[in-house]
């Protein structure tokens, strides 16, 4: 999600260098304090699940009042005498009926205790309606928006309950693991308004007396801070996507105040991230039902399920509108288990905006990740949060948003095959669809799929902290390119980070890439380079790792052939570009793959031989990607095949 906020300060000085994208969502996000339900609370909601919300509510464009009645259906999973669940102290109850008998409650802290009268068996199903009403609070007691919030001068009213103030404008159980089934949202507003919410609009009822309700569902299993309303004097402004695996159109329903060509200009790039999103992380998941924008002055978006809260104006950007659109898969679709793992959320849906970047023309990959990178380097705290009630802390836009999105940039090039990389985030949706995971279960998800150990790639990356600086000097003795590579790290919590890196090697007449493993503060590299003259070096020169870099220079004072660490032989690969055959010297014990430029394995082999020939006749004409891995050393180049 992202959003605009009151934290001006900590926008200018700690991400003056991230992305706008990111600071837009991570600060509508950052002016949340604390949640009232304490852990006895939140234990004795746990003695239930909840399987149905319906909400019934009357909500107007110009006033934070509400009124109406909310039903939670469920069952109970121990024996219950007492039902509780959570509002704010502001709204007043006046009934609670459970099972269609009036209960008694007492109320505490914006936390509601129902007596039974008795027990509701384990494993037995129970309806409790809730009859509430009031103006809803207004000062962001507990999240990014004030739960129900209205704006007199645009006159829209709109909800924003992440991550803890669901309870500001409607009775519910806010705890992220216990998503409901399904839901229905009814709105009963002015005639002249537009109510927008999720899922499906099944039936609007005209009452005859200046009053319409909007009756919406959905059928699919939803979080509690994901239900939302939107109600103003909408302008309905639709489209349709055409993704993989859906035999009907995707219904892009946009409920919109601003009807100006920008904006739906912006509006217009949506059925395109959902067709290119549906191919990378499979089908768009809420695809019977639709994905939407209601407009609202939220200063950026927040990724209500099948309809984003988006607005004002300047939200209406193509990082902003694929960012929101992808939390669809990674916040709704599978929702962080514990607000500790919110970069599940974030750090995801802000790589898909770069996703998005390198697939449309519109887009500039290079530059949104120079800034990413620059701002992740603020982080000054984990991106694993420790103090989820924590407002700076959990919406932390350097740590969440940036170093999370970074944290899958490079896991991406640790794999060095995107296939295998976009498998692992299906396969990891796929296991945890229409439910909750944290970090360990993405983690198992990638090993599983890659057959790569990454405990280390994690506990130095999303648990720890600060980034690598990275220092080298380098010379040439009998054909002999020798590479000293040093690390000091940012922070002294983390004491060296172990990596892959690419190093470049400039010579008169071209240049090669390797791929290095760096496992220790001073590692020395050796490369024969016969035939060739170095004039340059460069470390990480597509920005894949998050680093510093101190210098790099040529010192010819520099005689390291006794401390060599890894023999990095040069392999030649020619004739390029090539017709039909493509040779390989230094190429024993080597693993080789060809990829096409997207990422998609063409051919895999091994060599057993110094010298080695693959057939390229049954190849198509283009560019190809070459990979070769010889234990720890990895090298990447590219061929023309004519």
């Amino acid at each position: 999600m992202k959003n605009s906020i009151p934290f001006i300060i900590y926008y200018i000085l700690i991400l003056a260098q991230a992305n706008a994208q990111n600071t837009d969502c991570s600060m509508a996000k950052a002016s949340m304090g604390k949640a009232f339900a304490q852990p006895t609370d939140i234990s004795k909601m746990n003695n239930y699940d909840v399987y149905f919300y319906k909400l019934d509510v009357d909500v107007e464009r110009n006033t934070s009042y509400i009124s109406g009645n909310v039903s939670i259906y469920a069952t109970a999973i121990k024996n219950l005498t007492e039902f509780v669940f959570e509002l704010h102290d502001t709204l007043k109850i006046d009934s609670v009926i459970i099972n269609g008998a009036k209960k008694t409650f007492t109320r505490s802290n914006g936390v509601v205790t129902t007596s039974i009268s008795g027990t509701i068996n384990q494993t037995t199903k129970f309806t409790a309606v809730i009859y509430y009403k009031g103006y809803t609070i207004q000062d962001n007691s507990a999240a990014i928006g004030n739960g129900l919030n209205n704006s007199s001068s645009l006159q829209v009213t709109w909800s924003l309950s992440e991550s803890y103030v669901a309870y500001q404008w409607w009775p519910c159980k806010q705890v992220l693991y216990d998503k409901a089934d399904s839901a229905e949202i009814w709105i009963t507003t002015d005639s002249v308004n537009k109510a927008g919410s999720n899922g499906l609009l099944v039936k609007t009822t005209n009452f005859g007396n200046g009053k319409k309700r909007y009756e919406w569902k959905t059928h699919y299993p939803i979080d509690y801070y994901l239900i939302s309303v939107a109600v103003a004097k909408y302008t309905e402004y639709n489209m349709y996507a055409n993704p993989v695996g859906v035999a009907q159109p995707v219904l892009v329903q946009n409920y919109i105040y601003d009807t100006s060509a920008y904006v739906k200009s912006m509006l217009n790039l949506t059925p395109g991230f959902i067709e290119n999103f549906s191919t990378l992380f499979g089908t768009y998941p809420f695809a019977l039902e639709k994905y939407g924008h209601s407009m609202a002055p939220v200063g950026g978006g927040m990724e209500h399920q099948t309809m984003t809260t988006l607005g004002p104006t300047s939200a209406y950007t193509f990082n902003i509108i694929s960012h929101e659109l992808a939390h669809q898969w990674f916040g709704d679709y599978v929702t962080c288990g514990s607000w500790a793992d919110i970069w599940l959320n974030e750090g995801f849906a802000s790589y898909c905006e770069y996703i998005a970047n390198q697939n449309f023309s519109q887009g500039q990959p290079a530059s949104w990740m120079s800034s990413t990178m620059a701002g992740a380097k603020n982080a000054w705290g984990w991106v694993y949060v420790h103090d989820t009630l924590n407002t700076s802390t959990l919406f932390n836009g350097a740590a969440s948003y940036n170093k999370g999105a970074v944290i899958l940039h490079m896991l991406r090039y640790e794999i060095n095959n995107d296939t295998v990389f976009f498998l692992g985030i299906r396969n990891y949706l796929n296991t945890y669809k229409y439910s909750t995971a944290v970090s360990a279960d993405f983690q198992k998800s990638m090993e599983q799929t890659s057959g790569k150990n990454f405990s280390t790639f994690f506990d130095q990356w999303l648990r720890g902290l600060g980034y690598p600086v990275f220092s080298a000097k380098y010379n040439v003795i009998n054909n002999n390119l020798y590479i000293n590579l040093t690390q000091t790290t940012t922070n002294t919590a983390t004491a060296i980070f172990k990596t892959s890196i690419d190093i470049r090697v400039v010579y008169t007449n071209g240049d090669t890439v390797i791929r290095v493993w760096v496992d220790s503060l001073s590692k020395i590299y050796q490369l024969n380079v016969t035939g060739r003259t170095v004039t340059n070096m460069f470390i990480d020169y597509k920005d894949w790792i998050l680093n510093d870099l101190g210098t790099i220079v040529k010192d010819p004072n520099f005689n390291a052939v006794d401390n060599v660490s890894d023999n990095l032989q040069l392999i030649l690969v020619y004739p390029n570009p090539a017709e039909s055959l493509l040779n390989f010297t230094n190429a024993k014990d080597c693993k080789i793959e060809i990829t096409d430029l997207s990422g998609r394995s063409i051919y895999q082999t091994y060599f057993i031989e110094q010298n080695s020939t693959i057939d390229l006749s049954n190849f198509d004409k283009g560019v190809y990607f070459i990979k070769i891995e010889n234990g720890n050393t990895k090298h990447t180049s590219k061929f023309v095949k004519y």
